[in-house]
């Protein structure tokens, strides 16, 4: 008899006792093994087990249910037009690969360049395999890019590898390597040198000489009745719509009862036009003789038949008052029932998941507002900018990390191109803030030099200055300069009479001297003669300074610097001489000297000079002949016609044509103007008489 016959708990209890021993000499030499210091990491958890459920429960159809989705994309026109349009702005402009360095090596793009024309064995270009990726993320939130990859060994335990081909894998065959927890990469585990050896944990190779780790697989490929385990440095996965820690969730699930409604109008629109099974209508007769009712309808239908236009005549009894014919329809027109409003009410929201407006499917009522068309086109860019960034941010960093490229950076540029006109008045605005910047004191530099035009940045540094000190500062720098030019012309001046000097010095004999005497005499002459214009024109009777715009009367503007570059020989300009852009607007100059006017006589604006009022005023070339003594009167030429003004705080006023007394030399048509002598010379110290005259 066996101890465990009376005690049959005791062989339990020794197992349990046996067990928890093995566990305390395990925590014994955990607790020996953390002397130096403890460590601990948080727990890694897995899928959720609803949800790992769920994917192992999907997983049995997921091949049905993807080929389903995508044949639903395929066969509705109003899922297809917009995931074809959005591809085909994401790709518009295709693919570039531009330098992020100074000097780049252009050895890194060399193998890269060639994958851009053919990537895979079935010499597929990349641009046209990532339509396809993203066509797979628009139908079944669920795009994976596969990078097919020739390993080997340096001989140093290093692995290396080299891409061979760039693949499309599609979604319906391939999955997550989960395990039970829903944890990736804790399931199967491989060498890449030798892939057909699939173990179940980290282990070295088996294959004789290699000694590589296995590696855990991230993705497993049903390829036929085979299955295929890959890295996750082999795959590339993307979600768009609703990205998750493993698979997506398809939009056309959302609307799949729109897409399946859908499919039906277009069938039954087709079987109405096309097929015609039943007859649109029936038409009941109630009579007693149907024999009578048909003979008649086959005779009307032979008439018809011999002649179209035949009319015809049947006669109904009404002996008994029973007869009644009515017509039973077999369809409903699409008026009744409402096809057209239905099948665009479909269509918004089929638009509004993937973000394409109704512009882009052709729906005419669409057009016909710029704002609205403008807002269209704008969603519809933020669209496409947002599916260029998913792919410039997850797929190209992949491409160029597995090809060693570090120097360049692959780009999608955007589809909407800026029309000239729009980069130059940006390229304005960037220029007119930084001299916004720049006046209100802050250090504005170029950020980059040798850049085009249109991509020019500013970099803002320091503080605001306030107004006051940069005027001072300006007017401090005015002063310099005008110092500077006034030394400068002394200079010269010094320089030309030292070189009168030596030249008079030079010339010997007795004619020498005589004509560097009347040259000395010449030259003499003319700069009293300059000095007394000088004074005469900046001062009046009274020795008051005149304004500022009289005192360069006597500077003349060179003819090849003038408004037309010496064109006119000197003399005013009139119609014939200008072209039509130097001619000005009637309209708006009779306006703009209205409003002046108005303006003047209510004292709301003031001119800066004479010549400011007088050009106001229609005088756009007056010649300022003379001031009177009490400085009240004005007289000015103007086109060969003599003007007189009064002189106020605010300008010229009350300009009316000139009649003169007393002055030598002027002409006029009247008895009491006669003092004039035979050479036309003026007599001297008689007094200006200003008269004004009226226009009679």
């Amino acid at each position: 008899m066996k101890l465990g016959d009376y005690l049959p708990e005791v062989p339990e209890m020794a197992k349990q006792m046996g067990q928890l021993g093995s566990q305390m000499e395990i925590f014994n030499d955990l607790m020996l093994s953390k002397s130096a210091g403890d460590t601990g990491s948080g727990p890694t958890f897995g899928v959720d087990y609803i949800v790992n459920s769920y994917i192992r429960n999907q997983l049995a159809y997921r091949k049905q249910l993807v080929q389903d989705l995508q044949t639903i994309a395929y066969t509705c026109e109003e899922l297809r037009a917009p995931i074809m349009h959005i591809t085909g702005e994401v790709f518009r402009r295709g693919i570039k690969i531009e330098p992020k360095v100074v000097d780049p090596d252009k050895s890194q793009i060399e193998r890269l360049n060639k994958f851009l024309d053919d990537c895979n064995i079935f010499d597929q270009g990349l641009e046209e395999v990532l339509r396809q990726f993203h066509w797979d993320l628009n139908t079944v939130d669920d795009a994976f890019l596969y990078f097919a990859k020739e390993y080997y060994d340096d001989g140093e335990g290093k692995l290396n590898s080299r891409v061979t081909e760039i693949r499309r894998i599609n979604p319906a065959l391939i999955e997550y390597d989960l395990d039970e927890t829903g944890l990736p990469k804790n399931s199967h585990f491989f060498c890449p040198l030798h892939r057909q050896h699939i173990s179940e944990s980290p282990e070295e190779c088996n294959e004789e000489g290699c000694e590589q780790e296995k590696q855990a697989a991230m993705y497993r490929y049903l390829y036929r009745t085979e299955v295929h385990y890959f890295l996750d440095t082999e795959v590339v996965h993307l979600s768009k719509f609703n990205p998750t820690e493993t698979y997506g969730w398809s939009p056309v699930l959302t609307i799949f009862e729109k897409a399946l409604t859908l499919i039906g109008m277009d069938r039954n629109l087709y079987r109405y036009f096309f097929e015609r099974k039943m007859p649109a209508s029936m038409v009941m007769v109630t009579t007693d003789d149907p024999e009578s009712l048909k003979r008649e309808r086959e005779a009307i239908a032979a008439k018809v038949r011999q002649d179209p236009n035949y009319i015809p005549m049947i006669a109904v009894s009404s002996r008994t008052n029973r007869g009644r014919v009515d017509m039973v329809r077999m369809f409903h027109t699409l008026q009744e029932m409402d096809y057209l409003p239905v099948r665009a009410e479909i269509r918004e929201r089929v638009s509004a998941i993937w973000g394409v407006s109704p512009v882009f499917q052709g729906a005419p009522d669409s057009f016909g507002g710029l704002s609205q068309q403008t807002t269209q086109l704008t969603v519809m860019s933020r669209v496409v900018e947002r599916d260029q960034r998913q792919i410039m941010e997850k797929i190209f960093p992949a491409i160029l990390d597995n090809f060693g490229v570090t120097d360049y950076e692959m780009v999608l540029p955007n589809p909407e191109e800026k029309a000239e006109a729009t980069r130059i008045a940006h390229a304005q605005q960037k220029a007119g803030i930084a001299s916004q910047l720049l006046q209100m004191g802050f250090d504005v530099e170029l950020k980059d030099d040798k850049v085009d035009l249109m991509e020019v940045d500013f970099v803002i540094s320091g503080e605001p200055v306030p107004s006051a000190q940069i005027q001072g500062e300006m007017s401090a720098i005015q002063l310099d300069q005008q110092q500077q030019q006034a030394a400068q012309q002394e200079a010269q001046m010094t320089a030309q009479m030292e070189q009168q000097e030596q030249g008079g010095g030079e010339e010997g004999g007795e004619e020498g001297g005589e004509e560097g005497g009347e040259q000395e005499g010449e030259q003499g002459g003319q700069e009293i003669e300059q000095s007394l214009e000088k004074d005469l024109v900046t001062s009046d009777q009274r020795g008051q300074p005149l304004q500022q715009p009289f005192a360069n009367l006597n500077t003349a503007i060179p003819k090849g610097k003038g408004k037309f570059q010496g064109r006119t020989a000197g003399r005013t300009p009139d119609h014939n001489d200008k072209t039509p852009l130097e001619e000005r607007d009637i309209e708006e100059y009779a306006e703009a000297r209205a409003q002046k006017a108005e303006d003047r006589m209510y004292g709301l604006t003031k001119t800066s000079t004479w010549t400011d009022s007088l050009s106001t005023q229609g005088f756009s070339y007056p010649i300022i002949k003379q001031v009177s003594s009490d400085g009240s009167k004005l007289w000015f030429i103007e086109n060969g016609v003599d003007y007189v003004g009064t002189l106020t705080s605010d300008g010229v006023s009350d300009i009316s044509k000139a009649a003169f007394s007393g002055i030598e030399g002027k002409k006029y048509f009247g008895d009491q103007f006669k003092n004039e002598k035979g050479d036309g010379s003026s007599k001297k110290n008689i007094p200006v008489n200003v008269e004004e005259e009226d226009d009679d």
